[in-house]
């Protein structure tokens, strides 16, 4: 009985982080069921493996984008948080109207410069695909369409921030859920028509719609019920605020940088320097090996937000007890993705049938060894970004990223796809080592800090 009292104490003391974590793990249980029939749907879509892996490149070149947002949203989101806390709703629609203001401009400004550069770029090299399997005139179309779906949830996704500072973070999955849902309805119904030039142009402008319509959607819901007091304007618009969001959002833009650079551009660096059917290959392995991942990432959505609640509230034990079932929940994760390797032959063939590939162990492991080292990575900035302690990850995410880029300039010619994995690897290793070290000593500091106030 005094367990069951003890279990029902701890869910009562963080029952919406633990909602907010189930609900993620129900939404994105879904997603990933979802995905995993998306793959075999594409690859009936596109016959032509060079094409399908240009088009992953190219969702993935201009998903970089979005992080050119300044950290705005990332920095409203630790300011919000805390207002929304201690209840100050005049200051949070403050910080809620002049991040729409600041991320407005910034997707104007980013807007111009992208098209009439986008007219310039041999997108064809870029994408290392010849005009024989996609003519310049539609590559170059096709990005155009993308780039307006990309640019639309640039400014949109502000509605991200605003429902993790409201401690919902289940919601935005939901809302990349039925993206998804939206994009599948449309590759189960619509029937290729074998013209890859064709073919192109429609999924890129399905994909524009798909990605903007929910989080349009949501906005206007969220700011006609729950923040109907908050919504964004003109006339709520504080420089002090603005420059409040952006000293700590440029923090964590240069970190979303170093980090794109670490973690999204493999299938650049693939198709650029060896050829985009390999990025194919890297996404069957990715997709396997993300799953656990993912789950984890999941977990983590909420605790970026609850951290920085708890630092407002100087409730640092809690911190300190939440790292520690962190780092035990990474070690159980990092068991299961080594466990997967001995299926990965049948699951492949029950996946993608007659389109399956041969497995390559030694390739497997070490995507089973970068995930363990993301899934580690998460845990530790999940915590970090919530405090704000932001200076060891920056080196970290530094180095990873010179180390990545030198590695693969220098010697890619000399190596095969896998090179890009590697050197991923190794450049990542002083950050995972290094950083639960000064972590460990930041909470030590802050809790004995606050033994010295009371």
């Amino acid at each position: 009985m005094i367990r069951l009292d003890n279990i029902k104490s701890k869910y009562a003391g963080n029952k919406n982080l633990v909602n907010n974590v189930l609900g993620s793990f129900a939404v994105r249980g879904l997603g990933f069921l979802i995905s995993f029939v998306l793959f075999p749907l594409y690859l009936r879509y596109f016959e032509d493996n060079a094409v399908l892996g240009c088009w992953f490149t190219m969702c993935s070149v201009l998903s970089w984008i979005q992080v050119f947002d300044l950290g705005i949203g990332n920095g409203l989101r630790n300011h919000l948080t805390a207002d929304l806390s201690l209840k100050n709703y005049e200051s949070a629609r403050q910080y809620i109207s002049s991040a729409y203001i600041l991320m407005g401009g910034v997707a104007l400004c980013i807007s111009v410069l992208a098209f009439i550069g986008s007219q310039y770029i041999p997108w064809n090299r870029v994408f290392n695909i010849s005009e024989q399997s996609l003519s310049s005139t539609v590559l170059r179309n096709g990005v155009a369409i993308s780039l307006c779906g990309v640019l639309g949830f640039f400014f949109l996704k502000l509605i991200f921030s605003i429902l993790y500072a409201l401690q919902k973070s289940a919601l935005p999955n939901f809302l990349t859920l039925v993206s998804t849902i939206l994009l599948l309805l449309f590759l189960l119904v619509y029937e290729p028509s074998g013209d890859a030039g064709h073919d192109f142009i429609v999924i890129s402008s399905v994909q524009t719609i798909t990605m903007c319509l929910p989080l349009m959607v949501a906005t206007i819901v969220v700011f006609s019920k729950e923040l109907k007091n908050c919504r964004p304007s003109f006339h709520y618009f504080r420089w002090d605020k603005a420059k409040s969001v952006l000293s700590l959002g440029l923090l964590f833009l240069i970190l979303q940088l170093l980090y794109m650079v670490i973690t999204v551009t493999n299938e650049f660096f693939i198709s650029y320097f060896f050829s985009p059917s390999f990025v194919v290959e890297y996404q069957i392995y990715f997709k396997l090996f993300s799953i656990i991942g993912s789950l984890v990432l999941l977990a983590l959505i909420p605790v970026w937000s609850a951290v920085t609640k708890a630092l407002v509230e100087k409730r640092y034990d809690w911190i300190i007890k939440l790292m520690h079932f962190l780092y035990g929940m990474a070690g159980v994760a990092a068991l299961l993705q080594l466990a997967i390797i001995p299926f990965l032959d049948v699951i492949l063939k029950l996946w993608l049938r007659e389109k399956a590939i041969e497995v390559n162990v030694m390739v497997a492991l070490l995507f089973a060894l970068l995930s363990c080292e993301m899934i580690w990575v998460s845990v530790m900035t999940s915590v970090v970004n919530g405090l704000g302690k932001l200076r060891c990850q920056m080196y970290g995410f530094l180095f990873a990223t010179v180390f990545k880029v030198g590695a693969i300039v220098l010697w890619a010619s000399q190596a095969s796809w896998i090179f890009v994995i590697i050197v991923t690897i190794i450049g990542l290793l002083p950050y995972c080592i290094v950083q639960p070290v000064v972590l460990k000593r930041q909470l030590r500091i802050l809790a004995n800090e606050s033994m010295k106030d009371d």
